[in-house]
């Protein structure tokens, strides 16, 4: 591999662990603020990067949870996908791509990119569909507001598998007949 190629690789492999550490962050940091807000209420007001929810904890605390675990699951779901391309990096040969190995693992970063996509679409819709109703719920939009963007992501890794998985069965038919 090209000295370029190799530094572009470690790259973007310190680069996905970066993205992977700071979600996991964020997925924790949520998480516990969501345990303590349940038995001090008072801390809805500063929950994490200024959320403020305290105006739909106080109208309804079963609002709050689902919204509160939708940010969560979201978060953690695009944690989960990082991890998995960190895996993918690992199990990666250059000099022999297509293998079972990473075929599986652009197919599941694609399934979950759908997932989170889906999920965001969702709870983007639950979020719309409060505002109707008068809760006050736009402070936590920038959790789900990619939703779109995953969803097309999910589209083009798809491609991108199945490409590897014609490629595996090229390569394959090309060793048998050496």
């Amino acid at each position: 591999m090209l000295q370029a190629n190799e530094f572009l690789w470690k790259f973007l492999k310190v680069i996905c662990w970066i993205i992977f550490l700071g979600l996991c962050i964020q997925t924790g940091t949520l998480l516990f603020n969501f345990i303590f807000s349940l038995f001090r209420p008072v801390a809805t007001h500063n929950l994490y990067a200024g959320l403020d929810l305290s105006k739909i904890y106080n109208q309804s605390l079963v609002l709050y949870s689902c919204l509160f675990s939708l940010a969560i699951a979201v978060s953690a779901l695009k944690a989960y996908l990082f991890y998995v391309v960190i895996k993918l990096f690992m199990q990666l040969n250059l000099k022999k791509p297509f293998n079972e190995q990473v075929s599986f693992g652009i197919t599941k970063i694609g399934y979950c990119a759908l997932f989170i996509g889906l999920l965001g679409y969702l709870a983007e819709r639950f979020n719309k569909g409060l505002l109707h109703k008068g809760y006050e719920t736009s402070v936590i939009n920038s959790y789900w507001n990619d939703s779109e963007t995953f969803l097309l992501l999910s589209a083009v890794i798809v491609v991108i598998a199945m490409i590897f998985k014609k490629g595996i069965e090229l390569q394959n038919e090309n060793d048998l007949t050496v």
